[in-house]
């Protein structure tokens, strides 16, 4: 069934099939991102542009000094600690499964960040991946070491600093041909989206991307949340300051760093938060013994 703005209703409430699931993680696989409309509920998205604005004008001294000193946008300090409803972004129903396959169990926030982009020319390098300069990892082959959700609770123009890709390169190695020319940003090579209040955008830092410049005469607002795994360093921004609000929440306590007695930190797991029984032990004891005894891998047959 579809609105009168075409999109389907669907996509105001999603709650994805086991199919849909493997579409979308399928599409962030092989483009490298993939764009999620309608994620937010209309109820929740007005829930996050009314914190969003009160935030903003709590800080309106801290935004002023920040683009005195000539900055071209401006991250809202302690969003997490500003209303219940940025916490509640980090774990939404529709979106943890989704986060699971393509980060993986042990997953957890890295960073967040409240953005205001002002007008004018962007602030990003042209197209980048946040991890080449990552040292010990094939970037070309680990499409889940970071990936950042951004969620927009304002309907943008195209002309308003929209998030673009180049699809696939996140395949390429750190430091692959500079790809950068003037007539780029009209190549049929990039992908622009262009997001209405509600939608969301996940991607993988390695893919080549970039904020446009905003040639609008308006802010464009947004959250940025970065995924990572448990036993990553994180950024303070990437947990509240009181963490005892979780402790009847494991789910939470894993996604926002807290350690646990006795457990490490290579061994957190969403799929593990209660102890596991007797049977499961038994099941893990004979599952590695069989993997010791019978190797997995093999060489596959020739086409």
């Amino acid at each position: 069934m579809a609105g009168t703005d075409g999109r389907f209703l669907l996509h105001t409430r999603p709650m994805y099939s086991a199919d849909h699931l493997l579409d979308l993680k399928l599409q962030f696989d092989t483009q490298g991102f993939v764009h999620l409309p309608g994620l937010l509920e209309p109820s929740m998205t007005e829930r996050v542009r009314g914190a969003f604005a009160g935030a903003r004008e709590r800080s309106s001294a801290f935004i002023e000094q920040q683009r005195a000193d000539g900055a071209r946008f401006v991250d809202l300090p302690g969003i997490l600690d500003a209303d219940p409803v940025f916490v509640d972004l980090v774990d939404l129903p529709a979106l943890l499964p989704l986060l699971r396959m393509t980060v993986g169990e042990d997953l957890a926030l890295n960073e967040t960040s409240a953005r205001l982009f002002y007008p004018g020319p962007t602030f990003t390098s042209p197209f980048h991946s946040d991890l080449a300069n990552v040292l010990g990892v094939n970037h070309a082959h680990t499409p889940n070491l970071l990936v950042k959700l951004h969620v927009f609770f304002e309907d943008l123009t195209p002309d308003q600093g929209c998030l673009a890709f180049i699809p696939g390169s996140q395949h390429f190695p750190p430091h692959h041909v500079n790809p950068h020319r003037a007539t780029l940003s009209g190549s049929a090579a990039v992908a622009r989206i262009v997001p209405r209040a509600g939608d969301a955008v996940l991607f993988n830092t390695h893919v080549l991307h970039m904020a446009e410049d905003n040639r609008s005469p308006h802010v464009r607002t947004s959250l940025i949340y970065t995924y990572g795994h448990f036993w990553m360093k994180s950024h303070r921004n990437a947990a509240p300051a009181n963490l005892t609000q979780f402790a009847a929440s494991p789910q939470r306590q894993q996604l926002f760093g807290v350690e646990l007695p006795g457990i490490s930190h290579f061994a957190r797991r969403l799929d593990r938060l209660t102890p596991p029984t007797r049977l499961q032990r038994l099941k893990d004891t004979g599952a590695r013994a069989a993997h010791r005894l019978f190797p997995t891998v093999r060489t596959p047959p020739r086409a």
